[in-house]
Parts: C-alpha cells; sequence; structure tokens
C-alpha cells in the first residue's frame, strides 16, 4: 500500500463525487451517475485496505495515528457506499425526475416542496403533500434494499451490526449523547408545547396534535415576516456581513455563488467543496422569506470553512475528520439572524421580538427533532427495518406531537448517524458563539478581528474535533450548559 496514491486518490474521488452531486443537485443534470466514479476508484473500496490501515494505526502514535483513524473512518464509510452506489443513484435520479400533479398542475417532485410550503390552501397543501408521499412511496423499495445492504455489510466487516461499527470508526459515545437530548426534550416538553401549539394554531388553524408535516413547512414559512427578509437584497447582505469581518466575496475566486432559480434545483440549499479550498460551490434556490436568510448563512459558513482551509494541510484535514466542525461554522453564520443587533444593522430591522420569538422555538425544534432522530437511528442500526417505520412515527411524535407518515422512515435518514454531528454542532456553536462574545462584543460580526479570529480556525479544516476545539477556547470541553441557558426562562 502506497499512503501518498491512496491520499490522492481520495482527494480526486471527493472531488468528483461533489461534481455529480453538485450537477444533479443544481439542476443541470438529471441523471447521476455515481457508480461510474466508485468504478475509476474501486481500489478505495477494498476491506483488505480497510484492514491494513486499521492494523497500521497500531503501532503508530501522534499525527500518523490521527490521519490514519481519519482514513480509516472516511474507507469504511465509503466502502458502504460504494456498495450501493446503484441504489443511491436511482433515488437520486427519482427525486430529480420524478413529478406530481396536484388540481391538474403538474409539477417537479423537488419543486413541490418549495410549492407546499408557500401554500396558504390547507387541503391543497395537504394534496401537495400527499401526492409526494406518493414518490417516497414508491422510493422506499429502493431505500429499503440499500439500507439492508449497508447493514449487511457493517457485518461483513467484523462489526455485530451498523451502530457497532460507527461507535468505534467515529469515537462517538452515541448512546451517551443520546441520553443528554433525550433529558433537553423532557426539559423542554412544556416550553415545546405552549410555543409549537400556539405557532400552529395561528399560522395553520389546527391544534398541534392534529398537524401533519406540511402544516410545519407552511408555519416555517412563516410569510408574516417576509417584510424583513425581502428577496431581492439577499446576496447583498451575506456580502455586507461577510464585509464586518474583513472578508471580501467578490475576490474569493473559489468560491462561486449559484442563484439561479431552475425547476429541477433541489429546494435544500448545499456546498459543493469540489476541491479544498480551491473550488467550492455554493448553491440555493431562493423562494422567499427568512428561511432563505438563514440557509444562505449556514451554507456560506460551510463554504468560508472550506475556502480557508490552508492548502497544504494533508488530504485528511482538508475533507475528513470530524463533520461537527464544519457544521459548527454553518451553525455560527446562521445563527445572525436571531442577533437583534444583526437584524437592525443589516436589515434594518428595529422591532425584532416577535420573530426571534419564532427563531427560538425553531430552534427548540430542530434540537428535539434531531435528538428523536438519534434515538430513533440507534435502534435502526441495532434492530434492522422490521416494524421501523412506526417505531419512526412513534419516536418522532412522541418528540414533536404532529403527525409523522412512517413512510418517511427511511426517506428522513442521513447515512453514518449523521444527526449526532448536528447535534454536537449546535453544542459546541453555542461555546464558539459565547467566546467570540467574551473576545470581541456583542456585535462580533462588525470587527475585523473576530474575522481573523474565525480565519484561523477554518485555516485547521477539520484536524481537530469538536471536543477539541472546544478545549482551545478554554472550555474543560464539550458542554451542553451554554446551549441549554439559551432556553432558561
Amino acid at each position: 500500500m502506497n499512503l501518498e496514491e491512496l491520499r490522492r486518490d481520495v482527494e480526486n474521488f471527493n472531488g468528483d463525487i461533489d461534481r455529480e452531486y453538485y450537477l444533479n443537485w443544481a439542476g443541470l443534470k438529471d441523471e447521476m451517475n455515481l457508480s461510474a466514479i466508485y468504478d475509476r476508484y474501486s481500489g478505495l473500496f477494498d476491506p483488505e485496505l480497510i484492514a491494513e490501515i486499521r492494523a497500521r494505526r497500531q503501532g503508530v502514535g501522534g499525527e500518523e495515528e490521527r490521519r490514519l483513524r481519519y482514513l480509516q473512518d472516511f474507507l469504511t464509510s465509503t466502502y458502504l457506499t460504494e456498495r450501493v452506489k446503484g441504489l443511491s443513484s436511482r433515488v437520486e435520479t427519482m427525486a430529480a425526475t420524478e413529478s406530481v400533479t396536484v388540481d391538474g398542475e403538474t409539477m417537479p417532485f423537488r419543486l413541490a416542496a418549495v410549492k407546499m410550503a408557500n401554500e396558504e390552501d390547507s387541503a391543497r397543501r395537504s394534496r401537495i403533500f400527499h401526492a409526494r408521499n406518493q414518490v417516497v412511496h414508491r422510493m422506499n423499495s429502493t431505500l429499503m434494499k440499500r439500507m439492508n445492504t449497508m447493514h449487511a455489510a457493517a457485518e461483513s466487516l467484523g462489526y455485530e451490526n451498523y451502530l457497532a461499527l460507527f461507535n468505534e470508526i467515529k469515537g462517538i459515545d452515541f448512546e451517551a449523547l443520546s441520553r443528554i437530548m433525550q433529558r433537553f426534550i423532557a426539559d423542554t416538553e412544556g416550553l415545546y408545547r405552549d410555543g409549537m401549539g400556539d405557532l400552529f394554531q395561528r399560522v395553520a388553524g389546527v391544534p398541534l396534535e392534529e398537524g401533519e408535516k406540511h402544516d410545519l413547512a407552511f408555519v416555517f414559512r412563516a410569510k408574516q415576516f417576509d417584510r424583513m427578509f425581502p428577496k431581492e437584497p439577499l446576496v447583498d447582505v451575506l456580502k455586507r456581513t461577510l464585509d464586518g469581518v474583513g472578508i471580501d466575496l467578490e475576490k474569493q475566486k473559489n468560491i462561486e455563488l449559484d442563484v439561479e432559480e431552475r425547476p429541477k434545483k433541489s429546494p435544500r440549499a448545499f456546498v459543493a467543496s469540489i476541491r479544498v479550498p480551491g473550488e467550492i460551490k455554493l448553491v440555493i434556490m431562493p423562494h422567499g422569506g427568512h428561511d432563505d436568510y438563514t440557509t444562505l448563512l449556514h451554507e456560506t459558513g460551510h463554504a468560508e470553512h472550506h475556502a480557508w482551509c490552508d492548502a497544504g494541510l494533508p488530504v485528511e484535514y482538508r475533507y475528513l475528520g470530524d463533520v461537527s466542525v464544519t457544521e459548527s461554522y454553518a451553525f455560527l453564520l446562521e445563527h445572525l439572524t436571531t442577533n437583534e443587533s444583526w437584524l437592525e444593522h443589516f436589515l434594518g430591522v428595529k422591532d425584532a421580538a416577535a420573530f426571534l420569538d419564532f427563531q427560538r422555538l425553531i430552534k427548540l425544534y430542530f434540537l428535539r427533532r434531531y435528538g428523536a432522530k438519534l434515538r430513533y437511528e440507534l435502534k435502526l442500526h441495532s434492530d434492522g427495518l422490521e416494524g421501523m417505520d412506526l417505531e419512526y412515527q412513534r419516536t418522532l411524535e412522541a418528540a414533536l406531537v404532529f403527525r409523522h407518515p412512517p413512510s418517511h422512515y427511511l426517506n428522513d435518514v442521513d447515512d453514518e448517524l449523521y444527526c449526532a454531528g448536528y447535534l454536537r454542532a449546535w453544542i459546541f456553536e453555542a461555546q464558539l458563539r459565547g467566546a467570540l462574545r467574551r473576545k470581541f462584543g456583542e456585535d462580533w460580526f462588525t470587527t475585523k478581528e473576530a474575522g481573523d479570529f474565525l480565519k484561523e480556525l477554518w485555516s485547521q479544516g477539520q484536524k481537530h474535533n469538536v471536543d477539541e476545539l472546544a478545549g482551545q477556547l478554554g472550555y474543560r470541553g464539550l458542554s451542553i450548559d451554554p446551549l441549554l441557558q439559551e432556553f432558561s426562562p
């Protein structure tokens, strides 16, 4: 095994995969052909190679051990995804090419999600939702094969199950994190039910217990705040925000901003880091309202993190490592929309109390949702698929109350227990934000010094995990306490 050749292949593979996802999700290409890419790099997906990397880790320490651990994590994960590459391509192609017809109007599957969130007629909104669910039902046979194949592949590597595999290679105690989040869900039950119940009734016109996921999409679309978040200055606000911390987006030739509206473009904003730090695609399809701003800022956090990464770092630190790190930087910029001073400074909003209450409730919802998802996925990946559709429904409804279709039990799952990465990112982001306020004041986002501080963190790529970064900021490691304080009376 030649480690340098292996590392070069890892970088090229990541770039080719991200480019393929970019072209499909940006609506520039209907068919997603992952299989051809996996075939080109078939040498990466050899169980014997994974075993050799794992064995090499035992004989080294320090930086080399860390790099080998990141490689083992990556190679194991890509081995699993290689086993399902054809099934993954089939699902993504369906999402890009399927359409739904509602009341005589035919619309692309992805675009229908945007139309649903903007539809004020609850009956028509429900018809769009259930029409989209028919596509999800058709996807499920492929998703079932995909998940079963990944579970079997984990066992073929010598692990008890998929969960046991990721417990080892991620170095995260998923069960302990789940227990922390279950306590959080219990402690915020009253706050959530009161706030979300009032919001569903006022905006969607239904009690929380009778609401459905399409009602949530409409409620979170929050048209009542559109006047605060006009569509037209979206990109200008982003540029001025970055200017505040000394970053000129116009001069960042390694970031391409794609805001063009296309019928088959994914409604979910994303970043494709085709070359880190040289070629970053920042993609969003604006549809109006506060979500445009929060989403664009979130994805910009990813883009800036990758764009400022030290080009001299080894591939493991530029592409691999703890995903919670880049998600933390994404949440940091997204959180600006919950800052009263930022709203006034960049959008001229002088009375933001109602919107800030709304944003706090959104964050509470997502923390509870991902805590519930983690609990569900721990069972899914240890017990298998039998009966998991109803388990998904029970678990999500216990935490969020409104109705969840059991058919979403696989469509609502990201690989590698990524939901844990989000949870750890929310926890660390609260610590990072606290450090920025202490160092540079409440309006840290208007100081070049804060930008320099962030660039230094971003330059490290993902060499360190969030536990280590918390230590760098003066904390005793990762702690949920600063996050809990945001929901204290």
